[in-house]
């Protein structure tokens, strides 16, 4: 049973990392798990993340369609696929302090990799798209860091910033489902655990739509800045816990 001031604590994590997600295209599952970790533990917290991904992932889609670049879609999400598979399955082979030890050094890795992502234009054709799909595939089916690779990806090759929001959530989504599925397969997705992420998912709705209103009323530099101190922190709060310090 979960306490009700933790499952509180939860759903308002959920709102505010939608609205995070909303701004920038990635961020909601590599803050969320720094809530839902203490209350479920490193282990179920990403399959979880996994289904109400998918909700998060369609409503972004839904309020900023008209900003989806789709040239890049098709590629990139056939590439993820099957990598994402194998992203998933290596997850499950992990104990729980591994998984927490994770997803604390993937959250540390996401900051310096979009600083140096950011502000490099990429000239890559349909092979180079590949291979990034590749890449997001594996990293989003093991770890809450997928996002990260796949925005600062799409930003590089020259998307604007609502563009990479979309973007990103269609290409997010259908490789979301494929990672639901492959968790569910392998006996990662109790019925509780499908619970707490439809809850988290529907929370997450209204979110996307306060980020809607927000992006063209907010500093993205101020945002991003608060984001990448709440990252370092949550990542340092897992691989403490992953070590068994705290």
């Amino acid at each position: 049973m979960i306490e009700p001031l933790a499952a509180l604590g939860v759903g308002v994590a959920a709102y505010g990392t939608a609205i995070v997600g909303g701004l920038a295209g990635y961020g909601t599952n590599l803050l969320m798990p720094i809530a839902l970790v203490p209350v479920v533990g490193a282990a179920a917290a990403i399959p979880i993340l996994a289904v109400s991904g998918l909700f998060n992932n369609g409503s972004r889609l839904v309020i900023f369609r008209d900003r989806v670049e789709w040239r890049p879609v098709l590629p990139l999400t056939l590439a993820a696929i099957p990598s994402c598979f194998v992203g998933a399955w290596l997850f499950t082979l992990l104990s729980g302090p591994q998984v927490a030890l994770l997803l604390g050094a993937t959250l540390f890795a996401t900051v310096p990799l979009r600083r140096w992502l950011r502000g490099r234009r990429l000239n890559i054709g349909t092979l180079g798209i590949v291979l990034l799909g590749v890449v997001f595939g594996l990293v989003t089916g093991g770890t809450p860091g997928g996002g990260v690779v796949l925005t600062a990806a799409l930003a590089a090759i020259g998307l604007a910033p609502q563009s990479v929001v979309a973007t990103d959530a269609a290409i997010s989504l259908v490789v979301g489902l494929v990672k639901v599925a492959t968790f569910q397969a392998l006996g990662e997705l109790p019925a509780a655990s499908w619970v707490f992420a439809l809850v988290i998912g529907l929370i997450a709705i209204p979110g996307v739509m306060t980020a809607r209103w927000l992006s063209d009323r907010m500093s993205v530099s101020l945002h991003g800045t608060i984001l990448e101190a709440a990252i370092l922190t949550g990542g340092a709060m897992l691989v403490l816990r992953g070590l068994g310090w705290v």
